[in-house]
């Protein structure tokens, strides 16, 4: 075939294409004249509302919702979506129709990345879903296995408290992003499957976590496929290669240890997994369903406590009145001859409400991921069909000014005067594990993990800016809202040395 002959076949495959696409837009809104759909404004041409989204799409709905009301219409190229950006409007599909909002849309990477849907995270609502969050529950969140994680958690943190010291010795700057990144990846590989960073692993944790910054660079291509069909098979922008090549860079990494892990079971999730996988009972579970969930586990379990420790800090920092009360309230709670616990944190108030302020303020999944209606169905009045995919903009919710005073101020003491109001589903206001069927399983774990990683560090560490630095605010563009650029800071210890003796940490 010439290549004249191949452009002209596949300018015709684009022209009917187009044309069976604008057939679909044009049966849906026929069908429309006689429903009552959400309003939305006026999209292009087979892009729909993509080109609207911009760089933070959470953002730019947020301004299309202050026109066309906290549930709209908007179409993601063939595929029809609703937004909701209310508490009202949440409340509908995650608690009241949770049920009939339950299941995921088909993507690119959920059937190349994690084989197919066999995770818990991409999965649509199947009895292979339903499994898999059970074992995620069972085995890796459980009241059993509490101890156990917090004693990992504690010594990573103490570990990451060692190097922020030793690397801001001589009055050097710290770039905070990359040791709390290494800190939440160090404490998923060792729940998940005993490595840590000092063993004949070590190289290993370089490794994946080069992975990690692969999979939020490829989770930064737009998949064009997932939301115009015909356009596919040309994987524009490369997202099905490069999905390809990480499952295999993962693969590459995780085989080995899993063979290992056949040969000498540990305490671990890894090993609960391979032995469900001798269990007749579960039916069959496959090597590829273990990989799955356990990129789940660090990709999932990683970036987001990340984050989350790195906008807390960032916080604090523009706000050092706040640090201020912060170290006031350990040195009461706690004192300063000894070292913060787990079981001090209940105690915390103030620390645990910047923290809520945090999640508050920039969620980290900032849109969630999207549900799918399972059949037709209402919600405030209007009809939606099934297929439709749901956004639920839970960084709207945070910063709606009707549930919120001063909603772009960080001021965790709106927490202490209602303290009530909690991150656990239960508040529509504040919703950064979502609710409902597909809330995060492991929404203890990460809120734990975010507490304890600042109180660790605000009662061992003085963090502080050079004079006449400023912190910005801008947000980067990947899967879980990363800065867009690192945080540095000025680090120096808080403590006694003798403190730090205790707990062999050489400063």
């Amino acid at each position: 075939m010439s290549l004249a002959e191949g452009r002209n076949i596949m300018a015709a495959a684009y022209i009917i294409g187009a044309f069976l696409l604008l057939l679909a837009v044009w049966k849906t809104f026929s069908r429309g004249k006689r429903l009552r759909l959400p309003p939305g404004p006026p999209g292009w041409p087979v892009l729909g509302h993509i080109p609207s989204l911009g760089k933070w799409p959470h953002v730019s709905l947020v301004k299309l919702s202050q026109k066309y009301g906290p549930l709209m219409s908007i179409r993601l190229g063939s595929c029809a979506t609703v937004v909701a950006s209310s508490p009202e409007m949440a409340r509908i599909f995650l608690r009241s129709q949770d049920h009939l909002f339950a299941s995921r849309p088909p993507s690119i990477v959920g059937e190349i990345f994690v084989y197919n849907y066999q995770d818990v995270v991409l999965s649509p609502y199947t009895d292979q879903w339903r499994r898999a969050r059970k074992i995620f529950e069972s085995e890796l969140f459980s009241r059993k296995r509490l101890p156990h994680v917090q004693h990992i958690g504690r010594e990573q943190i103490l570990a990451t408290v060692e190097r922020l010291t030793k690397a801001g010795r001589a009055g050097r700057l710290v770039e905070i992003d990359p040791h709390i990144t290494h800190l939440s990846l160090d404490i998923m590989c060792r729940i998940g499957f005993s490595r840590r960073s000092s063993d004949s692993a070590g190289e290993q944790r370089n490794g994946v976590y080069s992975l990690l910054l692969e999979f939020c660079t490829a989770m930064a291509l737009f998949p064009v496929g997932d939301y115009i069909p015909f356009l596919r098979r040309l994987d524009l922008g490369g997202v099905e290669e490069s999905f390809l090549k990480l499952r295999a860079k993962f693969e590459n990494f995780l085989t080995p240890i899993i063979e290992e892990h056949r040969q000498k079971p540990d305490e671990d999730f890894l090993s609960a997994l391979l032995a469900l996988q001798q269990d007749p009972s579960v039916g069959g579970f496959p090597d590829e369903a273990i990989i799955a969930l356990l990129m789940n586990v660090l990709i999932a379990g990683t970036e987001t406590v990340a984050n989350t420790t790195i906008w807390a800090l960032t916080e604090v920092m523009r706000h050092p009145e706040v640090q201020e009360k912060i170290t006031d309230e350990l040195d009461s709670v706690v004192g300063r001859q000894r070292l913060v616990e787990f079981a001090d944190l209940n105690s915390l108030k103030y620390l645990k409400a910047v923290v809520k302020e945090a999640f508050r303020m920039h969620p980290v999944a900032a849109l969630g991921l999207p549900h799918v209606a399972m059949e037709d169905t209402k919600a405030a009045g209007y009809d939606i069909l099934k297929g439709t995919r749901v956004l639920v903009n839970f960084f709207a919710l945070g910063r709606d000014p009707t549930s919120w005073s001063n909603p772009n101020n960080f001021v965790p003491e709106r927490f202490i005067n209602d303290k009530l109001l909690d991150v656990r589903g239960h508040h529509f206001e504040l919703l950064p594990f979502s609710t409902g069927r597909r809330m995060c399983p492991g929404m203890e774990m990460g809120l734990e993990r975010v507490e304890m990683t600042l109180a660790q560090m605000f009662q061992t560490c003085i963090l502080s800016l050079p004079p006449g630095m400023e912190v910005d605010v801008e947000e980067g563009v990947g899967s879980a809202l990363p800065r867009a650029h690192h945080l540095q800071v000025l680090v120096s210890p808080r403590l006694a040395q003798e403190i730090y003796n205790q707990y062999d940490m050489r400063l």
